[in-house]
């Protein structure tokens, strides 16, 4: 019998963690084929934001991946002359997860947020492995879920050279 998977990820939290650690864009398609050597994907959300239609073409490509895809428009904070665009999924991704749960036997996390961990933990205690794949994972994530499995160059986007 395969391991049913439900895959949670958070564009944004992962774009700005690979950023920042392997200064790479993630390839989504290499994402999704290796979370199917885990199991079968029963459902599997893309969350993210946009403010026009400026993410539309990822959005199709995520779609044609295999992502439902889940894209609100972010709040605008103005800090001086600084305007920083916040879009927060957290409430959508956990009723996603609670509405899933009950057909899968893994949730594939991919975020990197502790703002997490109350959901985290209320997967464990129903019976449901959790497994993280997304990039700089804090130590008090590592210490809850079942496996992490750290983003690397392998799962990047080849670079255009022209």
């Amino acid at each position: 019998m395969s391991t049913t998977i439900g895959l949670f990820v958070d564009t944004s939290d992962l774009y700005h963690r690979i950023r920042r650690k392997l200064n790479g864009k993630l390839c989504y398609e290499a994402y999704f084929e290796e979370v199917k050597k885990l199991g079968t994907i029963q459902q599997a959300f893309a969350y993210g934001m946009q403010t026009d239609n400026e993410a539309s073409g990822f959005i199709t490509c995520l779609q044609i991946t295999g992502f439902d895809t889940k894209f609100k428009r972010p709040r605008v904070l103005k800090i001086g002359d600084r305007e920083i665009k916040r879009c927060d999924h957290g409430i959508a991704m956990t009723i996603d997860v609670v509405r899933t749960l009950v057909h899968l036997d893994t949730v594939v996390l991919g975020i990197s947020n502790p703002d997490y961990i109350p959901l985290i933990n209320y997967i464990r205690d129903c019976g449901v492995r959790v497994i993280i794949m997304a990039s700089c994972v804090p130590k008090s994530m590592w210490e809850l879920v079942d496996e992490v499995i750290e983003i690397d160059e392998s799962y990047l986007e080849e670079e255009d050279d022209g």
